[in-house]
């Protein structure tokens, strides 16, 4: 129904919560993910600057995100406060709002949240290049969780002295590079620490013991980073004691119509399947055009993060090509109305010329041709995935 639809929903929110909405979506539709980044800021600062100028604003940020960079939330978070009454910013979510976007949500005064929504765990996973590499040289991830498993694995089966202690953590160097893991280290503290600080943007902050539970729960006592967060163990295991139930709040229709309406704006369940689409169609590279990544959106404007995407194919190249040219078709070689008195030396050569443009004109019908046949023989080697033309746009 697109833009027309959701400006209803978003403003029966407002009107029912006595707000101002403004909604932020990442896209995780397969092959076309997208995460929370600095970009995103100051477009979120535009669409304040065009709300109602209130001397103080009610704010609400309705999120749906996988997330992104772990510096962003606050700030976010920070930008809001500047602009919000006290104790008058709160997260909305319908669905899904992990990790950066927990963060966020950390940063609330309330945390409005539908049957269905879920926060995610904060703890970090580090890519870089001191990363371990798999066969393909392509770095691996370091997993905070891994790196804690490995270490209380070793204090469970009895490893507790400190030479033993210093055995491990020489044999785990030997195939995680030591900067690799400090900086995994750094990442996860710093994590802590904005994530303390989010709480105690709070206008009703709980005590520097309650912050620091809840931030030791969610970024070291939830084993995996896929598990979902529901509101009643947000509530009563984490302490969120500022969450809040959508039904509570009568919105719980709308947040979910809402949601409903960016899930058909970024086709949020139709895969974009590049390889499938070459192989299925025997083409050798597709560009796809403006796909939806991230969109803000509020009652009086709206914008769109859009990226083209370009796939090529890769083809494995043998040390040599033996081409058979035995089938050249070559048209017969007519030569006529020769001159009277034409020596012998002169029709030699006008053959060669003859010869050299009928031939040529084969060659450059063949040659592509045989080209492309002689790649689509090669032995597939994957494919490459390029993305460009990425931009902001926008809509009103």
């Amino acid at each position: 129904m697109g833009r027309s639809e959701r400006k209803k929903l978003i403003k029966k929110i407002e009107d029912q919560r006595g707000t101002k909405v403004i909604t932020y979506i990442t896209s995780d539709r397969p092959g076309a993910e997208h995460h929370m980044f600095y970009d995103v800021v100051p477009i979120l600062h535009k669409h304040i600057l065009a709300l109602n100028k209130e001397d103080d604003l009610k704010l609400d940020l309705f999120i749906y995100s996988l997330g992104g960079v772990s510096d962003v939330p606050w700030a976010i978070v920070s930008m809001f406060r500047e602009y919000s009454k006290k104790g008058s910013f709160s997260v909305l979510i319908p669905y899904r709002a992990y990790s950066a976007a927990t963060m966020l949500a950390l940063g609330a005064d309330e945390i409005v949240m539908s049957k269905k929504a879920e926060l995610g765990p904060i703890d970090i996973t580090h890519e870089g290049p001191y990363n371990p590499r798999d066969p393909t040289n392509k770095p691996l991830p370091i997993s905070v969780e891994d790196v804690n498993g490995y270490f209380s694995l070793l204090e469970r089966t009895g490893c507790g002295r400190p030479d033993e202690k210093m055995k491990s953590f020489e044999l785990l160097t030997n195939h995680v590079h030591p900067l690799a893991l400090g900086k995994v280290n750094r990442s996860l503290e710093q994590t802590k620490l904005v994530a303390e600080r989010l709480l105690n943007t709070r206008s009703s902050p709980f005590t520097e013991e309650e912050n620091k539970s809840i931030v030791k729960r969610i970024s070291s006592e939830i084993y995996s980073h896929s598990h979902s967060i529901n509101r009643t163990e947000a509530l009563n295991y984490l302490g969120l004691k500022q969450v809040k139930t959508a039904e509570d709040e009568k919105i719980d229709k709308e947040l979910w119509m809402l949601y409903e309406e960016y899930k058909e704006l970024f086709k949020l369940e139709n895969p974009l399947r590049y390889e499938d689409y070459l192989l299925s169609n025997e083409k050798e590279n597709h560009t796809w055009k403006d796909i939806n990544m991230a969109c803000i959106e509020s009652c009086n404007r709206q914008d769109t993060l859009r990226k083209d995407f370009h796939v090529q194919k890769l083809r494995k190249v043998p040390p040599e090509i033996n081409m058979n040219l035995n089938n050249l078709n070559i048209p017969p070689i007519n030569i006529l109305n020769l001159p009277d008195g034409i020596t012998p030396e002169q029709i030699n050569q006008l053959v060669i010329n003859t010869t050299k443009t009928i031939i040529q004109d084969s060659l450059n019908n063949t040659v592509p041709l045989a080209t492309k046949e002689i790649i689509k023989a090669l032995p597939h080697a994957g494919f490459e995935k390029s993305s460009f033309n990425i931009k902001w746009v926008k809509e009103v």
